[in-house]
């Protein structure tokens, strides 16, 4: 039911037709007559036309005679049980308002405690956003630095790349220094065998005139020998 769509012209005006027809409105007619509505907010609104009717109904009574007031005393007295009757079917009808206001109570409890589920899922939602929400902030700021570390190192890339450059325009003039220092290795080498051949075979002249040198010290030595013996002999 939508409570926001009834007012208290729709009960007056529909309390008021009832009465045009010649009946005594109740709530539940009332009620019948209305497109939508809880019973507490009709209740409430056909209270209030009531209290008007006998706002009425007093003010009526200050203009009339005393005579007349007699006779409407008397005509109230024949009237008693009718309007016993009537109030004994107005204390069922609110018997039966009674009951269904009890089960919308019930109804707007089991509401209230579905709303209060509802209302610590979302605090426990909200809960998860704000956690969440502050685990991005920490990730976000750890981008940040990250991204201040990537600009700084993008920095020192570029200035290493400007070396590189730099490195690579002399690549040529450091390849005809390659060039030349391998040349002169080579010659190097090259005199270095000749080198070492010569050495070889000047240490090969060397022996051969070390052993001559030997022998013929040897064969001088022998022959002073001899000449020592022939001398001795004669």
């Amino acid at each position: 039911m939508n409570d926001i769509t009834i007012t208290q012209e729709q009960v007056n005006a529909a309390a008021d037709a009832i009465c045009a027809e010649g009946n005594q409105p109740t709530v539940l007619d009332i009620r019948k007559r209305l497109p939508a509505g809880s019973m507490s907010v009709i209740w409430r609104f056909f209270q209030a036309w009531q209290s008007s009717q006998q706002i009425v109904e007093t003010d009526l009574e200050t203009t009339v005679s005393a005579e007349l007031q007699r006779t409407l005393e008397a005509f109230i007295t024949r009237q008693l049980t009718s309007v016993k009757t009537k109030y004994e079917s107005e204390i069922n009808t609110l018997r039966q308002v009674n009951s269904e206001l009890l089960i919308e109570i019930e109804q707007q409890e089991q509401q209230l405690i579905k709303q209060g589920v509802e209302l610590n899922s979302a605090r426990a939602i909200k809960n998860e956003i704000s956690g969440r929400f502050e685990q991005l902030n920490a990730e976000l700021k750890r981008a940040r630095e990250e991204i201040d570390v990537e600009k700084e190192s993008a920095t020192q890339s570029r200035m290493e790349l400007v070396k590189a450059q730099l490195k690579l325009e002399s690549v040529p003039r450091l390849e005809a220094d390659l060039d030349q220092l391998y040349k002169t290795l080579e010659q190097e080498r090259v005199a270095k065998l000749n080198a070492e051949h010569s050495a070889k075979a000047l240490t090969a002249k060397l022996e051969t005139e070390v052993t001559a040198r030997k022998k013929a010290e040897t064969d001088l030595l022998e022959l002073l020998r001899r000449k020592e013996e022939s001398a001795a002999r004669v």
